[in-house]
Order: C-alpha cells, then sequence, then structure tokens
C-alpha cells in the first residue's frame, strides 16, 4: 500500500484494471491519467488479484505484488498515451470464474486514501463486500458512481432455473447499493433503471487518443469486431450474419466461450476469422471500413465509441445500451 498523508482531490476506484481487458479497465485509466494531468492529486484505486486468480483473469501470473501491478500500469498508460500520473493503490479481491469477473475481499472505501471526491467506476460492484462501510463512514467531501454495466441482462442470460426472477433480484438490490454509497449517478446509457437515485444525464466516455489517429480506409474496407468472445456478446448472430451476407468478418479478442464459438463457427461454415486478443486494437483498424457489434448486453459499448472516432462505420442492434450512439441503429 502506498503511505499517503494529505487528502487527495479525486480517488478514482475501479472494479477492473489493466490488464483485465474490459472497459471499466480503460475507462478508470483514462479518468485518473486525465484528472492527473489537469493539475489534480490524483489516486487510482484498483483490485489486486493474488497469482492464482490472476492466471484464471488473464492465463498467467504477471505480477508478483501490487508495486509491481503498479509500475507495469505507468509503463502501460505512457504507451497508450494516456496523460499525468496518478499515485496507485489497491484492495484485495480475487477473480470468480462462475461470474467471470473480480470480487472484493475487502472493504474498498478502508483501502482508499481519503479525498475531496470519489469517482467510482461501477459502484454496485465495489460494494459487493457485505461489509462494505455506509456513505456516511466514507473519506470524501462528495462521492459520484459511473454505472456502465447492464448486470440485469448478464443474470438474466444465465442458464439456470429462475434467472429472470434472480435478474430483477439483483437489480433491486443494486440499486440499493448505489443510492446507499453514492451522492450523485452518471449512467452511460438509458440501458441500466436507476430509479429513486440522484442521477445526473451527462455523457461520459473515455476513448484513447490513439484511435484520432487511426488512417481513414480506402477503397474496399473489412468488417471487424473487437470484445471479449463470450456468448452474451451477440456471437450467435455474429455468425448468422456472416453466413447469410458471405463477408468475412475478423474477430479480436479472447474469452472462456472462445472454443464454443469457433465450433458453430465451423459447424456454420461462416467466414469469423479469429485473431485472438490484441493490445493495440488501434494499430489493426486501418483495413476495415465496417465495425460489427450484435451485443445487446452493452451499456455504453467502448469500441463502439472507438470505432466511431476512428471514422468506421458501425452496425448495431437496436437496443437501450445503444440509444447513445448518433444516426439510426
Amino acid at each position: 500500500m502506498t503511505l499517503h498523508h494529505e487528502p487527495f482531490d479525486v480517488a478514482v476506484v475501479t472494479s477492473a484494471a489493466l490488464p483485465w481487458r474490459t472497459g471499466p479497465s480503460f475507462f478508470s485509466l483514462w479518468h485518473a491519467c486525465g484528472l492527473a494531468d489537469l493539475g489534480l492529486r490524483v489516486a487510482y484505486v484498483i483490485p489486486w488479484l493474488a497469482p492464482a486468480s490472476q492466471a484464471r483473469a488473464w492465463g498467467s501470473v504477471r505480477f508478483a505484488t501490487p508495486e509491481d501491478q503498479y509500475a507495469w500500469l505507468a509503463t502501460e498508460a505512457e504507451r497508450i498515451d494516456c496523460p499525468g500520473r496518478p499515485v496507485y493503490f489497491c484492495y484485495r479481491s480475487w477473480f470468480a470464474p462462475v461470474i467471470r469477473g473480480i470480487v472484493p475481499l475487502e472493504d474498498v472505501f478502508g483501502a482508499t486514501p481519503p479525498a475531496r471526491a470519489y469517482m467510482l467506476n461501477e459502484p454496485e460492484h465495489l460494494c459487493w463486500y457485505p461489509w462494505t462501510r455506509s456513505r456516511q463512514r466514507i473519506p470524501a467531501d462528495r462521492v459520484a458512481g459511473l454505472v456502465m454495466t447492464n448486470y440485469e441482462y448478464y443474470v438474466g442470460q444465465m442458464r439456470v432455473p429462475g434467472a429472470r426472477l434472480l435478474s430483477r433480484l439483483v437489480a433491486r438490490y443494486h440499486r440499493h447499493l448505489i443510492r446507499s454509497r453514492t451522492d450523485v449517478v452518471v449512467p452511460l446509457s438509458p440501458a441500466v433503471p436507476l430509479d429513486g437515485a440522484n442521477v445526473h444525464e451527462a455523457r461520459i466516455t473515455g476513448v484513447l487518443t490513439a484511435y484520432t489517429r487511426v488512417p481513414p480506409v480506402g477503397d474496399g474496407g473489412g468488417v471487424y469486431f473487437i470484445g471479449k468472445t463470450i456468448w452474451e456478446k451477440g456471437f450467435d448472430t455474429l455468425i448468422e450474419i456472416a453466413c447469410r451476407s458471405a463477408v468475412p468478418v475478423d474477430v479480436y479478442g479472447t474469452g472462456p466461450d472462445a472454443p464454443a464459438i469457433q465450433v458453430l463457427a465451423r459447424e456454420r461454415g461462416a467466414t469469423v476469422r479469429f485473431h485472438g486478443p490484441t493490445e493495440s486494437p488501434w494499430s489493426v483498424l486501418g483495413e476495415y471500413r465496417v465495425f460489427l457489434n450484435p451485443s445487446l448486453s452493452e451499456s455504453m459499448c467502448t469500441t463502439t465509441a472507438e470505432a466511431l472516432v476512428a471514422g468506421r462505420h458501425v452496425v448495431l442492434p437496436v437496443c437501450p445500451g445503444n440509444r447513445v450512439c448518433p444516426g439510426r441503429c
């Protein structure tokens, strides 16, 4: 744990951090570095995974200590042009394979240094630890929550008895956690209902500047998808589109459902090419004209925003999470 004395201006607290390549990881790093670049003293609070959980989350043990991950994050932030340098902190957590997510093992706010303001990425997720302190005991003047995951959809898609009822109960419990720990909530999109919360209707994103430098595509140009290879991302639809259109679709990403998705693509004879993960997605976009994203699970898809900034066409389904996108879905 990094030593601290004077309160920070802002503490950015996240439910996930790189190298776990998911929306909250990129959003939180961009926000922490951007606020630091404005001259604010920023604490960046990330989940620390023990070696066994690291192997489950990203396939290998990469860090022996939190300080190793702090040093790697600082280098990675510089590589992807994130400005500013926050101070790093962590809370103990573990990777839960059943929910394919990171779960806190302690009171996150007890591990976060005092600050004038807390910015919570996925506040409901950060409060999953049963003994998380109440708002009155959080050492911050203001607490803002950035809600970015449609947990109700994810739980509702689980192949267990009573999944739809369970999803409604989870959504209700999450709204309680958000109301009881935050002063104001900023949703990424209307996909997540936040009844009873103090909702601020601003729209926040975190697209890296590298996407603004992607060159325009010339004649032709292919179709691509970037994201986790899990069924919730709509891969059954993506494969169906590839079959009907006979247009090749290149997929970048990895995930626990990758083997089964690849089997279905082969069985259907779909022209879907799986390239695995990429640490610099913007570097592969030069040859593509269209981003195909069939997912219905997003509250606001980061890769969709990145494609738009890069000047690519996007093909999206009509769903609440895509209402924030310009034009027609």
